[in-house]
């Protein structure tokens, strides 16, 4: 589930800097660069693929947050989804996307990229109406059950004022078919929610980036294109 080993087909992680202005995170590239990328990483936190995708967006122009939400929990005693699961629950939902939006704000991030529980958290940041460029990649329309739970995205995304942008495989097992077909409804009626199911590809799938099936790679290239574009090009194209 999610991304919890490194990709053969991003460049290896580069140098990073250990921060903790706020919220810990690991800073990747130049941080004189305009265009300033939070990620929000899944169940697994910080690892290697993460650390790979931003250092493939930071050799793109951007300085990059690779945010830690389980820094203060420690590291996962071994790379299992029970593992990853039981320490999740300990992360207070809401109480980490204050104090991440604060973060935002103070760090001048100007987009950002959620997966899993990350692109839960970015549904709820599109809910605050946060003025950043926005990419939910298999996030939680249906919410996620917590001890500080957030509000349920099916409950909001319709008619969501700010322009944000959620990519699914429409084979993802943590979504059902009516899941799907309610998305693509709320997508219909609301302009600002841009939505892109790909199809036969399933939960994490970004990490097909390196498979032997190459359909379901060019789905996992198609989104980091989309990615790409909503955080380095749309950004840069609506402060030109």
């Amino acid at each position: 589930m999610c991304h919890g080993q490194a990709s053969a087909a991003l460049p290896p992680p580069g140098e990073y800097v250990a921060m903790n202005d706020g919220l810990p995170s690991l800073a990747f590239g130049d941080e004189g660069e305009r265009v300033r990328i939070a990620i929000l990483p899944d169940i697994y936190g910080a690892g290697p693929f993460y650390q790979q995708l931003a250092t493939h967006m930071a050799e793109r122009g951007a300085f990059v947050h690779l945010m830690d939400p389980f820094h203060e929990l420690g590291p996962l005693p071994e790379v299992t989804r029970e593992a990853a699961f039981a320490r999740r629950h300990r992360v207070r939902d809401r109480a980490y996307v204050d104090a991440f939006a604060h973060f935002i704000g103070e760090q001048r991030i100007t987009g950002v990229a959620g997966f899993c529980l990350g692109g839960l958290y970015v549904f709820e940041l599109a809910r605050r109406g946060i003025p950043v460029s926005l990419v939910s990649l298999y996030g939680f329309p249906q919410g996620l059950a917590n001890d500080d739970p957030l509000p349920v995205p099916f409950d909001y995304l319709e008619g969501l004022p700010h322009r944000h942008v959620a990519l699914f495989g429409d084979q993802d097992q943590s979504q059902s078919p009516e899941n799907f077909l309610r998305l693509t409804e709320i997508a219909e009626r609301t302009p600002d929610f841009g939505l892109h199911l790909f199809p036969g590809s399933g939960h994490g799938f970004l990490a097909d980036i390196g498979s032997d099936d190459p359909s379901l790679a060019q789905n996992a290239r198609a989104a980091l294109e989309i990615v790409e574009e909503v955080l380095l090009v749309g950004e840069a194209k609506e402060r030109d």
